[in-house]
């Protein structure tokens, strides 16, 4: 058997089910084996790097591990960004390129490119394999060291020849330790627990995307501690915004309450769940967010803590088993004041979302990125998971689409790579079929990836993709004259009626005037046409979106 057939098969038996790639010479050995192995499904995309975006996107959901492929040379430098972003994002990706014929290397072969010490400092391990009989062994420890400790992302290359040789097929012994091998300490929570019940109500909770992994303990806990909840805008999603103790978004595009509450001094307590405190997250590291307070800060990742602000106390493991013990020692939780019921009622009522027409602000004639986002998030079927693309949309889609009970919501805000959210949505859609999943995207990432929404329908994915098309990079725009107070004109461009792209690939695509066009009946539907559906939304694009926390960060930053 050829020692690619039996690697395959090898990451098939450790939990691997899906490949994303496109062929070519140097990896068509690779899917010539797939067609033996039913248990890994191959989705050909039309780029190497929405290859990688959606296997990360997948694994994400899941927490195993996929595979993107992409040929030696330029399918391994466009495997790249996707690389860098799961890397970013600590997600389990097996990256595969092929490579040249081992006895031709170094004299100039087509596509030749040493793609090892590329990957190198974006992988968890990066190895080339010349050996075929190790091909099996390296594809397995590829998949143990991606869940190990920290998940990951790995990066194997593989010759041609290396991939075809015929070898004997052995078992291989598998690791079948803990995907993160950290042990939080019973004394550390306990300590928490002490510090939690001295401080009363005067505390407060951020949640970042890690959070996510245990959203009930952190509703639980909230409730459980009468203490406000902001998210990051990853961790958006990770409570819900219409409960009376959410406060929103804290940092990049965040809500107005949000910020002035943890900027204030009526609590001396930030308790800090699954987030890094990256910039986007923090409003620019603002000093205001722990002075003269006591920063707890739970991650499973040590390696966040004290990276911008010095946290007070540190508890690294798993989230989900970290918040059962700390509501445990807790114990029952107290009885409401008057006072207190009256305060977060007020809150709920702000913070619920609105179903009405769309605000004064849009015409029939001219939408405004704000309302329809809005209504989008006003409209969407229960349960939606919105995957957000990079642009100024993303800074009003934080602010504007409130998460219900049940909403989910993610964006590649850390490594900001245009398009990733079409992408991103094919991957998460795949890993969990019955859920509706929104896109919302703009024309310029249209442009980078636009062309997935063909392997879509190809695939018979349904999906809902939103373009918001104003007809220019307007984040860069915007921010351009925010700082500069002029712009170069090419950041605008020739509107491109976009619905008859789509239409001439075969996708259902309409195009949407007026705010009432989109209905809960009309989005219910959309997204259960069983295939992807199109819907363009023409702006102006004169709206000046909320970055300014961006703008303030750049013009302040030393180069």
């Amino acid at each position: 058997m050829r020692a690619i057939e039996v690697g395959l098969r090898e990451v098939a038996q450790c939990g691997v089910t899906h490949a994303f790639g496109i062929p070519a010479g140097s990896i068509n050995a690779i899917y010539d084996a797939l067609l033996d192995i039913p248990e890994i499904k191959s989705l050909i995309v039309k780029h190497e790097a929405s290859a990688g975006y959606i296997a990360a996107a997948y694994s994400r959901v899941t927490g195993r591990p996929s595979l993107a492929i992409g040929s030696s040379g330029p399918g391994a430098t466009n495997l790249l960004t996707a690389c860098a972003n799961a890397f970013t994002e600590k997600t389990p990706v097996l990256f595969i390129t092929g490579a040249v014929p081992t006895p031709i290397l170094g004299k100039g072969g087509a596509q030749e490119l040493l793609a090892t010490p590329l990957f190198k400092s974006i992988t968890k391990s990066s190895v080339a394999v010349h050996n075929p009989s190790d091909v099996p062994g390296a594809l397995v420890r590829a998949y143990e060291t991606a869940v190990s400790g920290i998940p990951g992302p790995v990066h194997v290359e593989l010759p041609i020849n290396v991939q075809m040789a015929e070898i004997h097929s052995h078992p291989i012994v598998k690791n079948t330790s803990e995907k993160i091998q950290t042990q939080f300490k019973l004394s550390e929570v306990e300590e928490i627990t002490q510090i939690i019940q001295q401080s009363g109500q005067r505390g407060a909770i951020l949640l970042g995307y890690g959070a996510k992994s245990a959203k009930r303990l952190a509703l639980e806990l909230a409730e459980r501690l009468q203490w406000m909840v902001a998210t990051t805008p990853r961790g958006k999603g990770g409570f819900p915004e219409t409960h009376p103790l959410s406060l929103g978004v804290y940092g990049l595009a965040g809500h107005e309450r949000a910020i002035m509450y943890l900027h204030s001094k009526e609590w001396d307590v930030l308790l800090v769940i699954g987030s890094s405190l990256g910039e986007s997250g923090t409003c620019n590291w603002d000093e205001q967010l722990v002075n003269e307070k006591r920063l707890i800060h739970i991650d499973y990742d040590a390696k966040v803590f004290g990276r911008g602000f010095t946290p007070y106390r540190t508890i690294t493991g798993h989230i989900e088993p970290i918040l059962s013990l700390l509501i445990e020692k807790l114990g029952a939780r107290p009885p409401l004041t008057t006072t207190f019921t009256q305060e977060i009622a007020a809150a709920a009522e702000e913070m619920s979302p609105s179903f009405d027409e769309g605000s004064p602000k849009s015409t029939e004639n001219s939408l405004k990125t704000r309302d329809i986002i809005r209504r989008i998030g006003a409209c969407a079927p229960e349960g939606t998971k919105f995957y957000v693309d990079i642009g100024e949309l993303m800074t009003y889609a934080i602010q504007e689409l409130t998460m219900r009970p049940g909403f989910d919501f993610d964006i590649n805000i850390h490594f900001g790579g245009m398009g990733s959210g079409i992408t991103s949505s094919i991957g998460a859609k795949l890993a969990e079929p019955e859920r509706p999943v929104v896109c919302i995207t703009g024309d310029g990432c249209f442009f980078m990836h636009g062309m997935e929404i063909l392997t879509a329908k190809e695939a018979k994915i349904p999906l809902l993709f939103i373009v918001v098309n104003n007809a220019r990079l307007g984040m860069v725009y915007h921010g351009h004259m925010l700082q500069y107070q002029r712009c170069p004109s090419e950041f605008s461009q020739e509107r491109i009626n976009l619905t008859e792209v789509a239409r001439s690939l075969g996708i259902e695509a309409y195009q949407v005037s007026r705010i009432s066009d989109i209905t809960k009946e009309q989005m219910l539907q959309w997204t259960q046409r069983g295939m992807p559906v199109f819907i363009e939304v023409v702006v102006d694009g004169n709206e000046i979106p909320p970055m300014g926390e961006r703008v303030k960060f750049l013009q302040g930053a030393t180069y």
